[in-house]
């Protein structure tokens, strides 16, 4: 299909989750979608540069931004139906992650992709997002190996224990320098893609379940 909106209100870790689907649909039908995530992930440019997208669009957070979670995602779906109406669009998709199964599998399958060829997922960085993150390692390990880690997820389920990432990679890794994201650097001073490089260029990472996991898998790190 031609011009298909993806409405994809979920995590920004969610959004490389997309990332075959979004392919094997250009590689398939050779149209790109156009893909609208949280307004909160703008600044991240996680999709920028991605090769499958259209454009960009952002939307509310059916979870924090409504009354509840089942009017928020009910909502968002009749606003973007309408957007996509009014702006020519001819199809809208919105998928959710409420079946117990792969939420690679899931989005594939909302996109009409039944039998997925490749479901490694995929980021999408720059020669200026790695000359930044080179530049930024370069200034806070001094040259020297280093580990990458974070902590808080942003969810207390998720989280590890303090400390424990750092005593960890010094531990198992042997590992005296670390960068970690939220104490040694601050995650709004780059974009994301910036962050995922300078988790390239570490020898070892320890990580929660969030976007950095599902970064380290799309760069088989």
């Amino acid at each position: 299909m031609k011009d298909l909106l993806v409405l994809y209100p979920h995590g920004l870790g969610d959004c490389i989750l997309l990332t075959p689907a979004l392919r094997e649909f250009y590689q398939k039908t050779g149209n790109k979608c156009h893909v609208a995530i949280l307004e909160r992930f703008k600044s991240s440019k996680i999709f920028d540069n991605c090769p499958y997208i259209d454009n960009i669009f952002y939307t509310k957070d059916a979870w924090h931004d409504y009354p509840n979670s089942n009017v928020g995602f009910s909502s968002l779906y009749t606003e973007w139906k309408n957007f996509a109406s009014e702006n020519n669009l001819k199809g809208i998709v919105m998928p959710m992650h409420s079946q117990q199964i792969s939420k690679i599998m899931i989005n594939s399958r909302v996109l009409g992709i039944r039998n997925l060829s490749n479901p490694h997922t995929e980021i999408f960085t720059t020669t200026q997002d790695r000359e930044e993150a080179k530049e930024i390692v370069a200034s806070m390990t001094l040259d020297s190996k280093f580990g990458f880690v974070q902590t808080s997820a942003g969810h207390d389920v998720k989280d590890l224990p303090e400390n424990y990432g750092k005593e960890w990679l010094k531990k198992h890794k042997q590992l005296d320098t670390s960068i970690e994201i939220g104490k040694d650097l601050d995650p709004f001073s780059c974009s994301i893609n910036v962050q995922f490089e300078i988790m390239r260029l570490a020898s070892a990472v320890c990580l929660p379940d969030s976007v950095f996991y599902h970064a380290c898998h799309a760069m088989d790190k």
